[in-house]
């Protein structure tokens, strides 16, 4: 089991990093190319790239797969909460005229043409990453969480103190 969850967290880890290199990408063009455009309308794409940009960085540390990455599980459900918040500010704040979100959106993301995209298409393959991101760093919590909890209560059923947590007197 301590394989499958420190394969796991290594998997969940490069599809961390994957998710936020391409939330960077994205989100940079947009703000590369509308940088005229005012503060308050770039600011979801900024706090989109800060997002990401924290994301990639504790995936690359904790891609080393020591078992003390495990116990940094409130910090992959901050990012993931913080992931959340990014892809609803993303979602509320759309366009009107890109339309709404919906499943086939997710298809448009396979197709990694970009050169005839739109900004719709990309703005919508922003939201699949924001959601697809979420999605790992519950996971990854999850798995954390869980793994902490089981060899917490391993370690205190295994050392155990007898004689009710006293040390034996010593005898004159």
């Amino acid at each position: 089991m301590a394989a499958l969850s420190k394969i796991l967290t290594v998997v969940l880890r490069i599809a961390h990093i994957i998710c936020a290199i391409s939330i960077i990408g994205i989100a940079s063009s947009y703000i590369a190319t509308h940088k005229s455009r005012s503060l308050g309308h770039l600011s979801r794409f900024i706090f989109a790239d800060v997002v990401a940009v924290v994301s990639t960085f504790f995936a690359v540390i904790w891609l080393i797969p020591f078992s003390s990455n495990y116990m940094n599980w409130h910090i992959d459900a901050l990012l993931g909460v913080f992931s959340a918040a990014m892809a609803g500010w993303l979602v509320y704040s759309s366009e009107k005229l890109c339309g709404e979100i919906n499943r086939h959106d997710a298809k448009a993301v396979l197709d990694f043409d970009d050169d005839g995209a739109t900004w719709c298409t990309k703005w919508k393959a922003l939201y699949v990453f924001a959601i697809i991101s979420v999605a790992l760093w519950i996971i990854s919590a999850a798995v954390g969480y869980f793994w902490v909890k089981k060899n917490m209560k391993a370690a205190k059923s295994h050392y155990k103190p007898s004689n009710g947590g006293r040390r034996p007197r010593a005898r004159r």
